[in-house]
């Protein structure tokens, strides 16, 4: 059996992508709040407008936006529209996709 040594650019892709994944999920633990004991969770984004992720469910992180093919004509979608090179509409990327897995492909719309 050969072994399939890993090309600089397939190393570099899951670099990136974990790196995203990083900046959306990670959470920051702030002062606890002074009625509870438990801590305040904040997430950072720090994410640019443009990036597309795989998401799994329909609950999208603040300023994420389904890559359906939808409309970006709103002035506060402006940064969007210049990171794909100014189209004012997006992409359908789930329309291929299996319904049932679960899956969207999203796209970070706008900063919170």
């Amino acid at each position: 059996m050969k072994n399939k040594a890993f090309t600089m650019i397939e190393v570099m892709m899951a670099l990136i992508v974990v790196s995203i994944m990083l900046a959306i999920m990670a959470p920051v633990i702030t002062v606890p709040n002074k009625n509870t004991e438990t801590p305040n969770v904040q997430v950072m984004d720090s994410t640019p407008v443009g990036v597309i992720v795989a998401w799994w469910g329909s609950n999208y992180p603040l300023g994420w936006l389904p890559v359906s093919g939808q409309s970006i004509a709103e002035p506060q979608f402006a940064d969007l529209r210049n990171a794909i090179g100014g189209l004012d509409t997006l992409p359908d990327l789930n329309s291929g996709i299996n319904p049932n897995s679960g899956t969207t492909w999203i796209i970070k719309a706008y900063k919170k």
